[in-house]
């Protein structure tokens, strides 16, 4: 079998794409937030309306599907971003994209569930076998969303490209993950460093708020929306390591 691109490598080739189709990444995450703010606002809604935690918790999940479902179609059309500009295509229509994403909403809603029932039930049997399932079914949703294979196939086809490199895969998974959400921790830190300077008082997002009856809507808006900003970058740039992973799995089969 042939060497697979490098872990330092994916982080190389996921910062030039992420750089070169920024603008594109950008409208995603501003549709991220706009779903985080509504999520927000059903949930102060709630809070005024409803007064029994566990309804007011019952409420909110079941009002939540749709943007639940709507961010998973953002995701989807990431990936699709993530595989054209790898692909280096000169223009990307985000547009189309999303379109995409919201077509192959579908597939890939079923496709996740049946990832996530697979490391679920790995779990049941100790946690090495959750951990092997999660490596083997990693790429279930780009065949998924970029090869339009659904379903159980997903999973087979996700299975077969990690066969005989288990480890190799593991590990080229793991570095980049970790180092881009490594990175988006200390920028979470340094916006909420910044934000509570401007507001009078740093340690408001670090656990010591000191009055939080008079700021808790403007404290839990912003803890709504930076986390969600930065993960959403984040989630380009881990999407990014992964599809050329992925890409490079195919090509050395």
């Amino acid at each position: 079998m042939s060497q697979l691109i490098g872990p330092a490598d994916l982080i190389a080739v996921s910062w030039k794409n992420f750089r070169k189709n920024f603008r594109a990444y950008a409208e995603m995450v501003v549709w991220i937030v706009v779903l985080s703010v509504l999520q927000w606002t059903l949930l102060v809604l709630l809070q005024s309306v409803v007064q029994n935690k566990v309804e007011q918790l019952m409420m909110f999940v079941m009002l939540s599907i749709p943007a639940s479902l709507a961010f998973l179609a953002v995701t989807a059309a990431m990936i699709d971003i993530t595989a054209k500009g790898l692909a280096n295509t000169k223009i990307i229509d985000v547009r189309d994209s999303l379109h995409h994403g919201f077509h192959r909403l579908l597939p890939l809603l079923w496709v996740s569930i049946l990832t996530s029932l697979a490391i679920f039930f790995g779990f049941f049997l100790l946690v090495i076998p959750a951990l092997i399932f999660f490596i083997w079914f990693k790429f279930s949703a780009y065949h998924t969303v970029l090869d339009n294979i659904g379903g159980t196939s997903a999973l087979a086809a996700s299975r077969n490209l990690v066969t005989g490199r288990w480890w190799e895969v593991f590990l080229r998974v793991l570095i980049p993950l970790l180092f881009f959400s490594v990175a988006a921790s200390l920028a979470d830190s340094l916006i909420y460093l910044l934000l509570g300077g401007v507001l009078g008082d740093i340690r408001m997002f670090f656990g010591q708020l000191p009055d939080a009856s008079q700021l808790s809507r403007t404290h839990t808006l912003i803890t709504a929306i930076v986390p969600q900003t930065t993960k959403g970058f984040a989630m380009a740039l881990v999407l990014g390591a992964d599809i050329a992973l992925w890409l490079d799995l195919k090509r050395k089969g």
